[in-house]
């Protein structure tokens, strides 16, 4: 574990890295609905490389822990977010006139609120050892413990907008 300037160098790159990641995910996609499919492999190809990079940071800072622990402490954060940074963005949105911002604020203070939830549920999934499967709705991001809900019942999107977690990636190492 590093310290002083290091840690604090090692917590930049890894939100760095970590945007990066989500961004070009995001790029892909829009390069397949433009038909550039070798342009979209090549966003997925560096943003699993920038993934890698953040988790090395992750690593390095510590931030890794068991999974039970890493359970706890994913139900704290998600919490503490649901319970003041949206509200703050809602807030600030709606003071500017900014609706849209405003609404997708607020799906994702709901979709975080549910997150604590499923958190909590999978520490029992945990203890029972159930091997659940989770669907997310593709507008708001809503999670769904073991069913896909006839609509969304945060954005009220239709069953046919959630598609099934994808498994984790297999490593050698």
């Amino acid at each position: 574990m590093a310290d002083g300037t290091t840690n604090e160098n090692l917590h930049k790159a890894y939100v760095g890295e970590a945007k990066a990641s989500v961004r070009l995910k995001i790029y892909a996609e829009k390069a397949e609905e433009e038909g550039y499919p070798s342009v979209a492999r090549l966003f997925r190809a560096i943003a699993e490389s920038e993934t890698i990079h953040a988790k090395n940071n992750l690593k390095l800072l510590g931030e890794i822990k068991d999974t039970e622990t890493n359970l706890s402490e994913s139900l704290a954060r998600e919490t503490k977010i649901a319970g003041v940074a949206y509200g703050d963005f809602i807030a600030e949105a709606e003071r500017e006139g900014n609706s849209n911002a405003a609404l997708m604020f607020s799906w994702a203070r709901d979709v975080e609120e549910i997150h604590a939830k499923l958190y909590e549920k999978a520490l029992e999934h945990l203890l029972a050892e159930e091997e659940p499967t989770y669907y997310i709705c593709s507008v708001c991001g809503y999670v769904s413990d073991g069913k896909i809900p006839e609509k969304c019942p945060v954005c009220g999107s239709p069953s046919s907008t959630f598609f099934e977690s994808p498994p984790p990636p297999v490593c050698e190492k």
